[in-house]
Formats: C-alpha cells, sequence, structure tokens
C-alpha cells in the first residue's frame, strides 16, 4: 500500500468514474485501474464494484474511504506547510484559479514588479470545490473562482465547513461559447434563447457533471441534446468548442484562448453569445481562510483583481453582499 493508491481511491470515490478520476489525477485509466486491482487483492477485499453501469463503493470501501480520508486532508496541510517553510513567508505568493488569464497576467506583472526581491509565486489551476479545499487547507493563499449566484445557499455551507470567506468582484451574464462548427457561429444576433440549442452537446467542467451543480441544464431552461462532453481541463473544452459542435456555458466577459504554433501566436475561433431572458448570473469573485489575513503582496494582487475587472464596458464591482 502506498500514498498514490490512497489518493486514487479518494479520487475514484469523489468522482464516480474511474474516466473522471483518471483525467484528474493526469493518469491513465489502466494504471489508476491497475493501482486500485493491486490495493484490493492486498487487502483481500474489494472497494469498489465495476459494472456496464459505472462504479460504486463497497460497504468496505466506505469504511476504508473514512479512514483514509483524514490521512489524505493531513498530508495536504503538511504539503502546504512545506511549501511555506522552503522560502520565507513574505517572499511567497501562492494563487489557485478557475482557468482566469487575467490571473495569469496579473501574477506576470507581480513577478516583473517583485523579480529582484525573490518573489516566489505559485499559480496553479482547479475549479469548482477543489479550488475551495486547497484554499481551505492552505495549498493556497488565495483562490480566484465563477460561482452561479442560483447555488448561493450551497456554496455558503461550504464556505462555512471549509472556513473560508468569498468576496464577490463582479456579476456577469450567462452567456454560451461556441466555435465554426456550431451554427450559431453566424447567429446574425448578439444573444440566443435556450430552445436554439436543443440540437447541439454540451462541454462542461466534471464538477458541474455531477452533485449539487448537476441541474444547471433544468435551472437555466437548457434541453440540450443527449450528448455532452465533460473534462477537468480548460484546454479540452477549448479544443472541444473549436473542432464540435458543443457549446460552453460561459459568461459575456471572457478573454479569447490562443495557441503557440511554429512560434505565432494563434487564437482558436470561438463566439460568446448572450442567454436571452436568463435570471441566473455569473459572479466572479475571491476566497481566503477566514483565520488567515493575507500578506502584503497578496492584498496587492486582490487589489489588481478590481482593477483589471473593472475596465469599460464590464460590469459594476459587486458589493459584498454574498
Amino acid at each position: 500500500m502506498n500514498l498514490n493508491q490512497l489518493r486514487y481511491v479518494i479520487k475514484v470515490a469523489e468522482t464516480g468514474s474511474i474516466n473522471r478520476a483518471a483525467s484528474n489525477l493526469f493518469i491513465s485509466q489502466s494504471v489508476l485501474s491497475t493501482s486500485i486491482r493491486n490495493l484490493e487483492n492486498e487487502l483481500g477485499h474489494e472497494i469498489f464494484i465495476r459494472s456496464s453501469k459505472g462504479i460504486e463503493i463497497t460497504p468496505y470501501g466506505r469504511i476504508f474511504l473514512s479512514y483514509i480520508t483524514p490521512i489524505e486532508q493531513q498530508l495536504q496541510l503538511l504539503d502546504g506547510f512545506l511549501y511555506r517553510e522552503r522560502t520565507p513567508s513574505n517572499q511567497t505568493l501562492s494563487v489557485v484559479s478557475s482557468g482566469f488569464p487575467f490571473v495569469t497576467h496579473i501574477c506576470a506583472n507581480l513577478y516583473q514588479k517583485y523579480v529582484e526581491d525573490g518573489l516566489h509565486i505559485k499559480q496553479q489551476e482547479n475549479f469548482g470545490s477543489e479550488a475551495m479545499s486547497m484554499v481551505s487547507n492552505q495549498l493556497a493563499d488565495v483562490g480566484v473562482v465563477r460561482l452561479w449566484d442560483c447555488y448561493q445557499s450551497v456554496y455558503k455551507r461550504q464556505f462555512e465547513s471549509m472556513k473560508l470567506e468569498f468576496h464577490p468582484i463582479v456579476s456577469l451574464n450567462i452567456a454560451i461559447t461556441v466555435g465554426p462548427n456550431n451554427p450559431l457561429f453566424e447567429h446574425d444576433q448578439e444573444y440566443v434563447t435556450p430552445d436554439m440549442l436543443s440540437d447541439y452537446p454540451m462541454v462542461l467542467y466534471d464538477y458541474m457533471d455531477t452533485g449539487p451543480f448537476s441541474d444547471i441544464n433544468r435551472r437555466l431552461n437548457l434541453k440540450s441534446s443527449s450528448s455532452r462532453i465533460s473534462t477537468s481541463s480548460r484546454a479540452a473544452i477549448y479544443e472541444a468548442i473549436a473542432y464540435t459542435d458543443a457549446y460552453y456555458l460561459n459568461s459575456d466577459y471572457s478573454v479569447c484562448p490562443y495557441f503557440e504554433m511554429d512560434g505565432n501566436m494563434r487564437y482558436l475561433p470561438q463566439r460568446t453569445l448572450r442567454l436571452k431572458d436568463c435570471g441566473i448570473k455569473s459572479v466572479i469573485g475571491w476566497i481566503k481562510r477566514t483565520d488567515q489575513p493575507l500578506a502584503p503582496v497578496a492584498q496587492e494582487m486582490v487589489g489588481m483583481f478590481y482593477e483589471y475587472l473593472a475596465v469599460d464596458d464590464s460590469p459594476e464591482i459587486l458589493a459584498e453582499d454574498w
């Protein structure tokens, strides 16, 4: 038994899928399946039952999971402690974001400003509850997340249980993003209605595919195609939009992704259209632990979030009423 096997079991239990767990762990399905099978052989008990309908944890597996989850949480705390101890606390900045390019730009600006002071910036990417857990477990000083205001009560319970405070920055209209293989790419209006999306699959982050957020289609009155694409990778979402007729739930304030080829910067073709008559808003904000004050450089970074998002044609800065 090794620590990787424990992490694998926890991730499979969280996602309910070998495929999703392997994607989140950045390993192949075969490596993950073999590792868990070896662990089950060592224990002499099955942790998961595999069938054509998916994967289900066994009664033995639930007990095993209850013992190993605190171990994994303590290891995350230890990792955060060791990271902070390697460099003086006033020279480190760790941020996790849900794939926002503006966070990368801000980190680059801070690096250039403090390069002679030896500032160590650690930028990470994660989504939903995973990003919140990283801040809660002190693996990141600050998190930048996109939330849906229709789930405000769910988020508040998460913040309270994780000892986090959320500071909203901007409220955005819900929109969809499509690529050139979707006929809506040539749509002659700047908005779409839910019924116009019924023939196309949705691509979404896998944390939106299960749990309390999986009813987003119903809340938005979307009747999508039975096909859907879920992933934990921002790059995979952009590529799915570029090369299929899928659409991605987004906001009407986004940055066009790009890639580099032959030394030249090329933008992936996409178009963002507002979802008409939608009563739900997307809120971008930042999180921190309630019991941990921000270092001066982290406070400076947070101030830059507001400056960056308060540009011409962007929504007004929100009051902290969440």
